[in-house]
């Protein structure tokens, strides 16, 4: 039999600094234009979501910004939609957010780990896209300051995977009876007739079923039962292999 092919060689990564560069910079070092006791927040985990508009611009947050009462939910979810208008004025401080985080992963010189939180945080920027694209705005906002709160809790005591499994029971309570209107046939009723009489339009996207879903805890290393106690799907979120994303090469 033919000798199997050599496994591809990965060259090492080349920056433009030298390695050492990163550990001898602080935290306030690289990211200037961050208040210092903001980044102290977000590393302590007491940065709340509806601190983010602070990111941005701290001389403007410190005039339109408005702590919500600690005992008033309704209040920090109307405050929710005067701060985050729109998904877009939600992603620019969230992405800022999770350059902090990574960056403070970083320092800690554990490169799985880092690798683990950056796929998490990436991968609910993705969730966060989807619903965007498929239930209201006044919905996906209000769930995003709820899971947000929970993962501070989750990050204090070092788990930060979290960040990467939809909460299924939030979706339901807030967003699931929340989608966007179907456009009607007549909406457009001056659009010209498309030319491609093969072309048909694109279904709108909608959740997987469960039995489909990958099984975020199995890639974590929490959910060890098999078959999944939530009939999820145990393969490798990257490849779909059946082994967790850790043993992926």
């Amino acid at each position: 039999p033919a000798p199997a092919p050599a496994a591809p060689v990965v060259p090492p990564f080349t920056g433009s600094g030298g390695t050492s560069e990163f550990g001898s910079k602080s935290l306030p070092a690289l990211f200037p234009s961050v208040e210092s006791k903001i980044i102290l927040d977000i590393v302590s985990h007491a940065f709340a979501p509806l601190d983010l508009p602070r990111l941005l611009s701290p001389l403007a947050a410190r005039q339109d910004y408005v702590a919500p009462p600690s005992s008033a939910p309704s209040a920090e979810h109307t405050l929710a939609l005067k701060h985050f208008p729109s998904f877009h004025s939600l992603l620019r401080p969230l992405l800022k957010y999770f350059e902090v985080l990574s960056a403070f992963a970083a320092s800690s010189g554990k490169p799985w780990e880092v690798f683990m939180i950056t796929c998490s945080l990436s991968d609910y920027i993705s969730h966060l896209t989807e619903l965007h694209q498929q239930f209201k705005w006044s919905a996906v906002v209000i769930y995003h300051i709820e899971f947000h709160t929970i993962r501070l809790w989750d990050m204090k005591a070092g788990d930060y995977s979290a960040w990467g499994r939809p909460d299924y029971n939030l979706l339901s309570r807030l967003v699931f009876t929340h989608p966007l209107p179907q456009p009607s046939s007549g909406s457009h009723p001056a659009s010209p007739p498309s030319n491609n009489k093969g072309a048909s339009s694109k279904p709108k996207k909608t959740p997987l079923p469960i039995d489909q879903q990958v099984c975020y805890d199995y890639n974590s290393g929490v959910c060890k039962t098999s078959p999944c106690p939530a009939k999820r799907r145990h393969v490798c979120r990257t490849c779909d292999g059946e082994h967790p994303v850790s043993a992926c090469k």
